[in-house]
């Protein structure tokens, strides 16, 4: 979990080093100077620079408060861990924070659909999406969407009025 708040996602380097080492060797490396077997001096040293940023300093803070908000964590091999984030590799994310109803995420890969679009649509454009996802809310798709505005939200609006799933995702 550590990780996950020190850690950009998709930063190739560090899931390197924790595909070889393990997340717990990964921590440790913040610990000691020096060589660290399987890796050149440069992984080795750009994952300890993680270690030294600012965002470092109140890693405990950060991650007692996502616990007393009622944020779960989910980690690779869990049941309800989305599968299909496994074939990224060294780009997979080291843990899911997710709120709601995380089972949604063990669906297939096929269950999910995503309609994406201006902030500031247009009523055409915000009908328009309400009628797509109600269609697919309707053939029992989960609705994977980012922010609650724009053509987002009228998709996350109308899979909801419609008894569909729907989920925001946040990186």
């Amino acid at each position: 979990m550590a990780l996950s708040k020190l850690v950009e996602p998709n930063d190739p380097v560090t899931g390197r080093v924790m595909n070889r080492l393990g997340a717990m060797e990964t921590l440790r490396l913040a610990e000691r100077d020096g060589a660290v077997v399987g890796l050149s001096a440069v992984d080795a040293q750009v994952c300890r620079d993680h270690f030294d940023a600012p965002s470092a300093r109140d890693i405990a803070a950060r991650l007692d408060q996502a616990q007393q908000s009622g944020i779960q964590v989910l980690f690779p091999g869990d049941v309800n861990w989305p599968v299909a984030l496994n074939d990224l590799g060294d780009l997979a994310p080291c843990v899911l924070w997710t709120g709601g109803a995380s089972s949604l995420l063990s669906r297939p890969l096929q269950a999910f659909v995503t309609i994406t679009g201006s902030r500031a649509s247009t009523s055409y454009g915000d009908h328009v999406a309400r009628e797509l996802a109600a269609s697919k809310a309707a053939d029992g798709r989960v609705f994977v969407a980012g922010g609650a505005y724009g053509i987002e939200g009228a998709v996350h609006r109308a899979t909801l009025a419609s008894g569909g799933d729907t989920m925001g995702c946040v990186l």
